[in-house]
């Protein structure tokens, strides 16, 4: 199980991501933290726009998440920007391309499933 630490609330966090699809077939991806030894969702990596993303893209929720987690994707080579932001609400979401080969590392059922949307 790969995690990625996330600095929070004065605490370090043990993140691990799960890959699934939202139901038009964009990419979701979930945050779930290994605290106490045992799964528990932590937050939403992605939010799902009315925008259709290409393969292994997806808009990131910096309403819920806040900017810095930019930074922690930045961090961990999860993702690159594509440049393409899409406004909702109060808020503009980037659009991230992430890494066919990590996504399958961290979650290969969940990615093979993604697929298959």
């Amino acid at each position: 199980m790969k995690t990625f630490l996330l600095e929070k609330y004065e605490t370090t966090h043990p993140i691990q991501l799960q890959v699934a699809a939202y139901l038009n077939g964009n990419l979701a991806i979930e945050m779930i933290t290994w605290e106490n030894g045992c799964p528990e969702p932590w937050s939403t990596l992605t939010v799902n726009l009315s925008e259709l993303c290409e393969k292994d893209c997806a808009f990131i929720d910096t309403n819920n998440n806040g900017k810095e987690i930019l930074i922690w994707i930045k961090k961990h080579k999860l993702a690159a920007p594509t440049g393409r932001q899409l406004p909702s609400g109060f808020c503009t979401y980037p659009e991230y391309r992430f890494q066919e080969n990590l996504l399958r590392e961290i979650d290969p059922d969940g990615y093979e499933a993604y697929l298959q949307v």
